[in-house]
């Protein structure tokens, strides 16, 4: 028989492991009493499982989350945490690609060609839009797609959105002054419906104008570019002593003339329909400008020429805006467009280069708006053979049309605006 101080390590090991497992239970128990009371208690248990992260989340399903935000949210999401911003900042370039893909119906922003044809339904209007504005190009290869430039997009729909408001609420105003006969006797009790067909009206003409808006700043950016890029070459001959200045203006006008015309036939006005549309947007724009005007003084347009010539975009949505009193104060927001418009020409008058290429700003007196698109678009319609051409109707009440055009249109019924 073994004795016992021989058996006595091996018995000590099973008596330990015994305690031990007796210890796990009693500790496993305590836990479960603790975590019950503390439930109840309503207070947080350290140990219980972590809830899932929405870091946790794929890159690519974050990025297809953050495409379905608007462009003011991404910078206001920078400033929740640091993990937003470090997010937002290095995956960029991605986001605003899937933003745009969202909204251009899975494509991104391509260069202007003779084969590509744009609708003029609103949902099309950012396809429309980047194309015409795409993005800057990268000096490694590529595109610039970032937060900024999806800003600078969004500012331009929302400038040519207000614009047309503006438009479509002159063309009923005027409207309600010329026809007033048609509306007493279509509306003699109901005011209702009166005002149901204004403001039916200024919404038809407000999405029938949008889409050409955009081609109305585009022309008007790219021949400010173009001019600037013209007064250079100038400059450079002049430098080399093979041009003798002041240019006379109307050599100016002739190079001027040159370089509208050149770009009424590339894309996107390479498309006759889109000139012509385009046309008559921009004949309803000056002629609005003049209706704002006083009717028994004569008109001298060629400060319109400056407002559309060397004044940003957005001056001339602040003259409606001031013309209508959707600020509030309309007589502050005269002012101010009165003192804004004042410094772009004197900015302009001032401009060295100008004046040494082209002499005095103000010396050229004998100056008209047609000088600006409308003596170029008619040569250029003409050489198309799209004169006279349709005009452009939106149905506003119960079929009464009302009439965009200018006076190369055919004749037809409705109002003309």
């Amino acid at each position: 028989m073994t004795s016992f101080p021989k058996i006595r390590p091996a018995v000590e090991k099973f008596r330990a492991a015994l305690a031990r497992r007796k210890e796990a239970k009693d500790r496993s128990h305590r836990r479960g009493v603790s975590e019950s009371t503390s439930s109840s208690l309503g207070v947080k248990n350290v140990n219980a499982p972590i809830p899932p992260s929405p870091w946790g989340l794929p890159v690519e399903i974050q990025i297809k989350i953050f495409g379905y935000c608007d462009t003011t949210d991404f910078y206001r999401l920078k400033l929740v945490c640091k993990s937003f911003n470090a997010l937002l900042l290095l995956n960029e370039h991605e986001i605003v690609r899937q933003y745009l893909r969202q909204r251009r119906h899975g494509t991104l922003p391509s260069p202007l060609d003779e084969k590509r044809t744009y609708t003029r339904n609103p949902e099309d209007d950012m396809v429309l839009l980047s194309d015409l504005f795409p993005p800057s190009k990268s000096a490694k290869g590529g595109h610039l797609y970032t937060f900024r430039y999806l800003h600078e997009l969004r500012s331009r729909q929302k400038q040519c959105s207000k614009l047309c408001y503006y438009l479509a609420d002159r063309v009923m105003d005027r409207f309600m002054q010329t026809e007033q006969v048609f509306l007493r006797s279509s509306f003699p009790v109901k005011k209702t419906e009166r005002s149901a067909m204004i403001k039916r009206g200024k919404t038809s003409i407000w999405f029938r104008l949008a889409p050409l808006m955009y081609y109305v700043m585009y022309f008007l950016q790219s021949f400010a570019s173009a001019r600037r890029e013209h007064t250079n070459l100038l400059l450079r001959a002049h430098e080399s002593g093979q041009l003798s200045v002041p240019v006379p203006a109307e050599t100016r006008r002739k190079m001027y003339r040159k370089l509208q015309t050149q770009i009424l036939r590339e894309p996107p006005f390479h498309n006759t329909a889109a000139l012509v549309a385009t046309h008559h947007c921009m004949h309803l724009l000056v002629s609005l400008i003049r209706y704002t005007m006083a009717a028994d003084t004569e008109i001298d347009d060629s400060w319109i020429l400056s407002l559309l010539m060397w004044s940003p975009f957005t001056r001339i949505m602040e003259y409606f805006s001031a013309e209508i009193g959707d600020g509030g104060n309309q007589r502050m927001q005269r002012k101010d467009f009165m003192y804004n418009f004042h410094r772009d020409m004197t900015a302009h008058e001032k401009d060295h280069m100008n004046s040494l290429i082209f002499g005095p700003a103000n010396g050229d007196t004998d100056r008209s708006v047609r000088d600006l698109w409308f003596d170029a678009a008619s040569v250029e319609m003409e050489l198309r053979k799209a004169s006279p051409h349709h005009v452009e109707t939106v149905w506003t009440w119960n079929g009464m049309p009302i009439v965009l055009g200018c006076p190369d249109c055919r004749p037809a019924p409705g109002w003309r605006a």
